[in-house]
């Protein structure tokens, strides 16, 4: 092998040759262009996507990122600073305690106007660097299965695999220990009515649309009362696992491979549903190699469901990996349950920061069902809404408790609300290990009333159609 030349001379005075040679200073990529309007949250916003969305931010390191989203921090009059990062998300640090919190910006003018660059930013945790493939999913807000109905295409496609998993010999598909379903169901039955739930953004459903009723001859009576809306908890994946891992520890791959085609087949009717497409579509990534590798997870086998679940993990893309938050990280999960309903309870009240109003629902339905809750639920809050949520909760006579009663005025607006509301309600209960009520949640059993009010009202005809003049008469 032939060397080179030597290269400069290293600071101790020794000649460094080509492979170690000092490489140079780096340094940021020039800004993008500024929007042609905007405050300077939604600069820093254009700024941050213009960056991470680079060619050159895949390879980018860790200290190479944070020097590129410096610039873009913000901080206001409040010693608050701002940061749009990880998950395309913005995150608020708050001085008390030295900690970033998910946050949508402030949505008063005025105060967004007062924010700027600061000159003693806090330190970015690696945690909110974005990573690239996580702004290319654009996020949505969860919804759950009320308003409009599932399509007759989609509900003729799940009534078509249902029958065919009722079909099942149950000799071949036995199902043990589960009070969930009537003696005599096969396990396929399970797997279609585990995979519908764990696909849902939010599963609680509206029983006007007749969305359960599809398995309603096989689910055992749950007794518990009857509400505007019905409530059910999502499954961890592992349940979805220990149905796939139970026939291949029996010794029959052929019925394992038939429980992962009717994972499949359920996914991919309800991914053409809003309300279930993200979380269909992860659940597609991990196990439709299945089909085309049936052996893709023998290896994992013997290590327990454990091994088989962080396998399924691996596959799901990047961009969806916060579907799995419920069961990977449940104090995240809330977090980001809490960021959609900040920006869902806007359209509540003008004067309210949507930020105070969020925590006044929260502490709605914790006041109903598990006060005592409220520690573990706040360590996952700001310090100054942790505050609020404690005042809320003890005042009986608070202000902000007349928002339990305040309505939107649209059916989108009441439908975005009510979706988050019963998010954050089960994102709290998966955090602290407690069962959704069987009669749910208060708020958004109020939102599902008046939703229903909202509907019944008959449109009035906006424009109203003059007769057609009558043709003058000839001379």
């Amino acid at each position: 092998m032939a060397w080179g030349p030597p290269g400069q001379p290293s600071p101790l005075g020794q000649p460094t040759w080509p492979g170690n040679a000092p490489q140079p200073h780096w340094q940021p990529p020039p800004p993008a262009d500024d929007p042609p309007d905007g405050d300077p949250f939604t600069r820093a916003e254009h700024q941050t996507r213009a960056a991470v969305t680079s060619p050159w931010w895949a390879t980018a390191t860790p200290e190479q990122r944070r020097q590129t989203l410096l610039p873009y921090l913000l901080t206001l009059p409040d010693h608050s600073w701002w940061l749009h990062a990880a998950w395309t998300r913005w995150y608020r640090w708050h001085p008390a305690d030295s900690r970033w919190f998910p946050t949508p910006p402030p949505r008063d003018p005025t105060i967004r106007d007062t924010a700027q660059p600061g000159t003693t930013p806090p330190a970015i945790p690696a945690e909110l660097l974005p990573t690239g493939p996580d702004y290319t999913q654009e996020h949505h807000p969860p919804l759950a299965v009320v308003g409009t109905p599932l399509t007759g295409a989609l509900l003729y496609r799940l009534r078509s695999v249902i029958s065919e998993a009722a079909q099942a010999p149950l000799t071949d598909y036995p199902l043990t220990s589960w009070t969930h379903f009537l003696h005599g169901t096969p396990s396929t039955i399970a797997a279609t009515w585990h995979t519908m739930l764990w696909c849902a953004d939010v599963p609680t459903f509206d029983p006007a649309l007749e969305t359960l009723d599809l398995w309603q001859p096989h689910l055992a009576p749950t007794g518990a009362a009857e509400g505007p809306l019905h409530w059910h908890t999502a499954p961890p994946l592992h349940t979805l696992i220990g149905l796939y891992a139970d026939r291949l520890r029996a010794a029959r791959p052929d019925t394992a491979n038939q429980i992962i085609r009717c994972m499949v087949m359920t996914a991919q009717a309800l991914r053409g549903d809003p309300r279930f497409r993200l979380r269909a579509s992860a659940l597609l990534s991990m196990i439709e190699p299945i089909q085309a590798n049936p052996a893709i997870d023998h290896p994992a086998l013997p290590y327990g469901d454990q091994a088989l679940e962080h396998q399924w993990r691996e596959r799901c893309p990047a961009p969806l990996h916060p579907t799995l938050f419920a069961d990977t990280a449940p104090g995240e999960h809330l977090q980001l349950a809490f960021y959609d309903l900040i920006a869902a309870a806007a359209s509540l009240s003008d004067d309210v920061e949507p930020r105070h109003v969020a925590t006044a629902l929260l502490a709605g339905d914790l006041s109903h069902h598990r006060p005592d809750l409220v520690v573990p639920i706040g360590q996952w809050l700001d310090p100054e809404l942790r505050a609020l949520l404690h005042e809320v909760l003890d005042g009986a006579e608070h202000p902000l408790r007349a928002l339990w009663t305040a309505f939107p005025k649209t059916v989108e607006a009441t439908v975005a609300v009510l979706s988050a509301t019963a998010a954050v309600g089960h994102a709290w209960t998966r955090l602290t290990g407690t069962c959704v009520p069987g009669d749910g949640f208060p708020m958004p059993g109020a939102y599902a009333t008046h939703l229903h009010k909202l509907k019944a009202r008959k449109p009035e005809p906006t424009t109203r159609e003059d007769p057609a003049p009558a043709p003058e008469a000839q001379s």
